[in-house]
């Protein structure tokens, strides 16, 4: 029996090890601690890489929504319209901001946001739509921004989980008014820590939101607005630099192992993840879909192959959002698959023989 953890962390830092221990070391030596030169060097990759000229980190993924939400004018009394299928702090930063999330059903397919409902939920309130795209697969962008053209919304994408995704040679982040990404250990690019960035094309937005995570200071001790203190450290930022040239590679791992995966699984009774012939899914998780979750998943974890459930509870039945007023069933396509999805093992560092053995132990399960 094998053991296959969701996620292997010590098996891809071997590989930068050295580079990373080396700029630590620099580092310390230096004490050049906040904002120096690995936090621009970082800045600048991902501003090349996302194709945006304003690329401003941050200490963490939920700090960069919360940032990219003030950035964009969200305060009290304001709407934003949103995918109920997603991380927790897609919400509440929402919330944190003084504004209401307005949620809409997911896409069956994709169980990203579905395009076709949100115009419905727009009202006079309505000052942004949040979309998210789920385990590395992009949204329908190009709908979805026409509406907020129509209505004269800012369009925000929370792309935590899909950075290196493409449409048509556009990069995530790159659509909408303003970007969200997370460097969090686990992501396509992990940190040594926690971590964020936000992404925009838009030059207004992108000096708004320098002075935001310095407590909203332009010059010295001079605050133009309230801002946060969202500074990512020098040490975190020269980890994810030194990270960052292997990342192509390690998505394009991902997608091969998802393909595989889809594949070998094209005829047992579940639901797989839709792959396009391009890199709009860029595989932050493989996730199929059964009624069989609950047992396939401890079948698999007595075989050694640990899975996760990406998400249990939908954010409109969390007992925090009470107050907004939904009910099971409101959102039926993001309850069931709350109820149907596992996350099998993705990343690049598994082997061959360890996907093998995935495959193997999940035909076993459905054809006996």
């Amino acid at each position: 029996m094998m053991n296959i953890p969701p996620i292997n962390l010590k098996a891809q830092y071997k590989v930068v090890k050295k580079e990373i221990m080396a700029g630590i070391k620099e580092i310390l030596d230096e004490q050049r601690l906040i904002l120096g030169k690995y936090c621009t060097q970082l800045e600048q990759q991902i501003s090349s890489y996302a194709g945006v000229p304003h690329a401003v980190s941050c200490a963490n993924g939920t700090d960069a929504l919360i940032l990219a939400l003030m950035a964009v004018g969200i305060g009290k009394d304001d709407e934003v319209i949103t995918t109920p299928y997603t991380f927790f702090s897609t919400a509440s930063s929402v919330a944190l901001v003084g504004a209401k999330p307005v949620f809409v059903d997911i896409d069956t397919k994709s169980m990203n946001i579905d395009p076709a409902l949100i115009e419905k939920a727009i009202t006079p309130r309505t000052k942004a739509i949040t979309v998210v795209h789920l385990f590395g697969k992009l949204c329908e962008m190009d709908r979805i921004c026409a509406l907020g053209k129509k209505y004269n919304i800012s369009i925000i994408e929370d792309s935590a989980q899909s950075l290196g995704s493409r449409k048509n040679g556009r990069m995530s982040g790159s659509f909408g008014d303003i970007s969200a990404t997370s460097f969090y250990p686990t992501k396509n690019l992990g940190g040594i820590g926690e971590g964020g960035m936000v992404l925009t094309k838009r030059d207004d937005l992108g000096e708004k939101l320098k002075k935001l995570r310095v407590h909203g200071m332009g010059n010295q001790y001079y605050h133009e607005m309230i801002g946060l203190n969202s500074r990512l450290d020098e040490i975190k930022a020269c980890a994810l630099a030194m990270k960052f040239p292997h990342l192509e590679s390690w998505n394009r791992k991902r997608i091969e192992t998802g393909n595989y995966y889809n594949n070998k699984f094209h005829d047992l009774p579940i639901i797989l993840p839709v792959i396009e012939d391009d890199s709009s899914h860029i595989f932050h998780h493989y996730v199929i879909r059964t009624s069989e979750r609950d047992r396939l998943q401890n079948f698999l974890k007595e075989r050694g192959i640990i899975t996760g459930v990406y998400y249990p509870l939908p954010l409109h039945l969390q007992p925090c959002f009470d107050y907004l007023g939904y009910r099971k069933g409101d959102f039926p396509i993001a309850e069931e698959s709350a109820l149907t999805s596992l996350a099998l093992p993705v990343y690049p560092e598994l082997k061959k023989k360890e996907k093998e053995y995935i495959v193997k132990t999940m035909r076993e399960f459905f054809t006996g």
